[in-house]
């Protein structure tokens, strides 16, 4: 459970919502969505269902009520719907909550809350919504590990991120300067402790996935910061991508899309080469994660790159500039020993042979 604070595991009974029974466009029909859903799902790997339980984490927004009604409608397997209340918008938060249970027990679904205040929670260095989504993971993996210790292993989890999410990460990475790894957006899957979180809507529009709740009578809840352009993500959705839609190109949201589709390819194979280099220079007498200096002087500035993002990624370090990564590249040339603070409790330590990560000790004093 999340350190400092106040968890709630919860599932409730109330009424049951009746979907609206007008007919149905053909592109939001059933057959339309359970032909997307089964292709998604076949290409993601989450089908066809296991014996493995699955969580369903659900915000109360659109994107997440529309994902939960797509799993209740066309999942075979056994999952659970799980809610994080992060306490941020207040009473709004509350209601978030309660709407989600209340509308989890109407369609008989099993459902579990988590309620953690995170603004009082947030780490060195980390932003709100950095903290909102590290509590938020650390929350659900808390979930997976109480429903397996008394249910069937929970090894996957669904989220609601939507293709317009999509296109605006792409093009947020795009501006500060991320390069291949944030060109790519958001990945369709990533694991955490064993357990892998997908992203099934992906392919599917924000408006395209109200239409479909809209058409049967389902209600959700609009998040009242998601207005505020004074949040960068907000700006982008609200501002700058309506205003390069209307004075650029009207598909430029498809566009971004696609283009990060396809950096994942090269991603793909950027991960690979990383994952091989690390192998060639990882020097594992050393009791601390520690790099063949020498062999790392002889791969070229960019090798060296990526072997450091590759160790940062698999200490689970928060990632580097592209600025600060170069000058942690360029050290590592250098003849002399050298001491870099990478963040937070790490440090990387240049000696005459290797290059050694270590964490510094607390002792209380």
């Amino acid at each position: 459970m999340s350190k400092g604070s106040r968890q709630t595991w919860r599932s409730t009974d109330c009424s049951t919502m009746t979907e609206n029974k007008e007919k149905i466009p053909y592109e939001l029909s059933d057959h339309v969505l359970e032909k997307y859903f089964r292709e998604t799902g076949e290409r993601q790997g989450w089908l066809p269902e296991t014996e493995a339980n699955a969580i369903v984490a659900v915000s109360g927004g659109g994107d997440s009520v529309a994902l939960m009604w797509l799993f209740k409608k066309f999942y075979r397997g056994r999952f659970f719907v799980f809610h994080f209340n992060h306490c941020i918008r207040g009473e709004e938060s509350d209601l978030d909550e309660i709407f989600v249970r209340d509308l989890a027990n109407s369609w008989k679904l099993p459902v579990y809350t988590d309620k953690t205040s995170v603004r009082d929670n947030i780490a060195k260095g980390e932003t709100l919504e950095e903290a909102a989504r590290r509590l938020r993971r650390e929350a659900i993996l808390d979930m997976a590990q109480f429903i397996s210790s008394w249910d069937a292993k929970v090894d996957r989890v669904f989220l609601g991120h939507n293709r317009d999410d999509l296109a605006e990460t792409v093009l947020f990475n795009i501006l500060r300067g991320s390069g291949v790894r944030g060109s790519v957006g958001i990945t369709e899957s990533t694991d955490y402790e064993g357990v892998k979180f997908y992203r099934p809507l992906l392919g599917l529009r924000r408006d395209f996935l109200r239409d479909v709740l809209r058409v049967r009578g389902i209600t959700w809840r609009d998040d009242s910061t998601n207005k505020d352009t004074q949040y960068t993500r907000n700006f982008i959705r609200l501002k700058l991508l309506p205003t390069i839609r209307g004075k650029i190109n009207r598909s430029a949201v498809e566009h971004l899309a696609t283009f990060g589709e396809d950096m994942r390819k090269i991603r793909e194979l950027e991960d690979e080469r990383s994952r091989d280099l690390l192998k060639l220079c990882k020097a594992e007498s050393f009791p601390n994660l520690a790099l063949n200096r020498k062999i790392m002087r002889g791969f070229s500035n960019d090798e060296r790159a990526l072997v450091i993002r590759e160790t940062g990624r698999a200490l689970g370090l928060k990632t580097l500039s592209r600025d600060r990564c170069n000058e942690l590249a360029r050290l590592i040339c250098k003849p002399s020993g050298f001491i870099f603070q990478w963040s937070g409790d790490m440090t990387v330590r240049g000696k005459t042979s290797q290059i050694i990560f270590e964490r510094s000790i607390d002792n209380g004093d």
